[in-house]
């Protein structure tokens, strides 16, 4: 993987995450407390200075209403 590839891809990561939370009209507090971790937590997930583990990639995917591939994972949606 090159290293714009691999920024691209982060930046893309880190934009679905934000995006999809944005349109459901969560806050990052409402998301953290449903899938019980902490809000900072899931802010340096979503700034990409943090990878949740895969349990919290399900719930998150869950609450989201996307697969994990498409929030995770851009490469199975380009």
């Amino acid at each position: 993987m090159t290293i714009s590839y691999k920024c691209r891809w982060i930046e893309l990561k880190n934009k679905r995450l934000i995006q999809r939370r944005e349109e459901l009209k969560l806050t990052q507090r409402q998301v953290s407390k449903v899938i019980n971790i902490s809000q900072s937590m899931l802010s340096r997930a979503e700034s990409g200075d943090r990878t949740l583990d895969d349990a919290n990639k399900i719930k998150l995917a869950k609450l989201y209403k996307v697969t994990v591939e498409w929030l995770f994972f851009e490469e199975f949606y380009d």
